[in-house]
């Protein structure tokens, strides 16, 4: 608890007037990962390890801008770090944890952005203003855009991320929970729900069970199990 406390005060205390509504989801999300940090591990070592094979294939590296870097559990940023020119790490919030964790390289920024589309937020329109843009990571954000939405708008919301991405001029890695299921101890599916909202997603062979709430997180006898789908980019794969 103490260290919640620590990490919500030095993070108000750098957080842009207009975001610090945003730090109490933030470190909900931040103590989680923590707690969970075992079930997580699978999850996030292949988000992280996605990225950096993706490294390879990106001929020019002066900018790498990310999309809903969070906590960065999930973002090998050392390696974007040492690779890049210059890093933009983009989310609602960014905890003084992952302040610390970058502070050693002088290539990296953290911008405050809300990443939904218009009218709630700026969408994806920024990028077109960061120079030598050079790739482009949607790390674990779809969903959690929808998830702000009202219900009625939520399918929209996915749309309007998904084609903005793929209307890209440079790569861009796409990495999204698709769905979650809910099962008891002995099992039984006992809830599910489409994270994409009907939108549907081509086939990707980097697929993976995240166990985002295992038994005790939620609720004492449930588990929560989300099914993850990656593309190193999304442009080639998004239907025409």
């Amino acid at each position: 608890m103490l260290a919640d406390l620590a990490v919500y005060a030095a993070s108000y205390r750098a957080t842009p007037r207009a975001f610090r509504r945003y730090l109490p989801g933030a470190m909900g999300l931040w103590s989680r990962g923590r707690r969970q940090a075992r079930a997580w591990a699978p999850h996030l070592a292949k988000s992280r390890g996605l990225i950096d094979t993706t490294i390879d294939d990106i001929g020019s590296r002066r900018t790498v801008a990310v999309l809903g870097s969070g906590p960065l559990f999930d973002i090998p940023v050392e390696s974007l770090c040492r690779t890049f020119a210059s890093v933009v790490l983009v989310d609602l919030a960014h905890l003084s944890p992952s302040r610390r964790r970058i502070a050693r390289y002088s290539n990296v920024r953290q911008e405050w952005r809300n990443l939904m589309p218009p009218p709630d937020g700026g969408g994806l329109d920024f990028l077109a203003e960061i120079p030598d843009l050079d790739w482009v990571i949607s790390a674990n954000l779809v969903s959690q855009l929808a998830r702000a939405a009202p219900l009625e708008h939520a399918r929209a919301v996915v749309d309007s991320h998904l084609d903005a991405l793929a209307a890209l001029p440079c790569p861009a890695t796409l990495i999204t929970d698709l769905e979650y299921r809910v099962f008891n101890r002995h099992g039984v599916l006992l809830d599910s729900a489409d994270l994409m909202h009907g939108r549907q997603l081509p086939r990707s062979e980097m697929r993976w069970k995240w166990e985002v709430a295992p038994f005790g997180e939620e609720a004492r006898n449930t588990r929560r199990v989300h099914s993850v789908a990656a593309w190193p980019d999304w442009r080639e794969a998004a239907p025409g």
